[in-house]
């Protein structure tokens, strides 16, 4: 996926520890007993697995764990906020619903995660910036999601393009023309683009669904008429299409209100890759005019 040309604190990225020589480090290979072993003492947990007879009681033992889970709660919504102020710009602000704030901080304080600690702090500024933005369904369902599938909708939200008078997003497959007088003589072709390529393969876009961001069923548009030509956004970049032929519709999947609210989170990330395979679909089925198109033809 090509580099952001906005913000990058809300960038999903899985890191790994280099030496000097700039090779990965190879950790120290534990079996399974003592790997449970570190995670007890790491948690306070290790008390009847310990070789020495625990000295405190189990309620002191307790209240341990109680105080260490409430620093790291605190640790976590201090470095949210840090990451937030980092990124404001002195963009004119508003004030956040408070209830809002009180349920953002209470699911926000258990994420520990670096990358999407920063993911979080980009959705208080938002809030901040434009108040009633982010739905509270939104923060449940990016609460929920872990690193890895944070990055899977990354790469979605980098292929999402919006059609029509409708704004929201969605992920364009590709193109269906009917041809023939009559139906029983019609013939239907397909042109589709194959998210494959882009890293989003059939098993992202079932668990885009099951992660609620991403509706169940491909969905198709009506027929695209040649006037008014169709204004078509990829990535904040405009076009209008114009059908070459009658009976042309696109089919695509459409994102969920709340995966659309997590896509204009992440703001305008383009994947130039995709963008020309785009660009070279709907070449074939319609005349394309645009910026975009213009530097497309271009470089070819």
């Amino acid at each position: 996926m090509s580099k952001p040309a906005v913000d990058t604190t809300s960038t999903i990225t899985e890191t790994a520890s280099h030496t000097e020589s700039g090779q990965k480090k190879t950790h120290h290979m534990k079996d399974s007993g003592s790997r449970i072993r570190a995670i007890a003492r790491a948690h306070s947990l290790d008390a009847l697995i310990a070789e020495e007879t625990p000295s405190k009681t189990l309620f002191e033992r307790a209240m341990i764990r109680e105080k260490q889970s409430k620093e790291q709660r605190q640790k976590n919504l201090e470095q949210i906020v840090k990451a937030a102020l980092g990124s404001c710009k002195n963009e004119v602000a508003g004030e956040p619903d408070f209830d809002w704030l009180v349920r953002y901080f209470d699911m926000a304080k258990e994420i520990h995660n670096s990358s999407m600690q920063k993911l979080w702090a980009q959705v208080l500024k938002r809030e901040v910036t434009n108040p009633g933005s982010t739905s509270l369904k939104a923060l449940k369902t990016l609460r929920d999601m872990t690193p890895k599938e944070a990055q899977t909708l990354q790469r979605a939200a980098s292929l999402a393009c919006s059609f029509g008078t409708d704004t929201s997003r969605k992920l364009l497959l590709g193109i269906r023309h009917q041809s023939g007088l009559f139906s029983f003589s019609k013939r239907e072709s397909l042109d589709e683009l194959s998210l494959g390529e882009f890293q989003l393969p059939y098993s992202s876009l079932l668990l885009l669904v099951e992660l609620g961001i991403l509706l169940t069923s491909e969905l198709v548009s009506g027929e695209i008429a040649k006037e008014p030509a169709l204004k078509l956004s990829y990535q904040g970049k405009e076009m209008t299409l114009q059908p070459k032929y009658k009976g042309i519709t696109l089919t695509y999947y459409r994102f969920t209100p709340a995966g659309n609210e997590l896509c204009q989170l992440l703001g305008n990330r383009p994947n130039h890759q995709y963008q020309e395979k785009l660009l070279e679909l709907l070449n074939r089925k319609f005349t394309v005019k645009g910026d975009i198109a213009s530097s497309f033809h271009h470089t070819v």
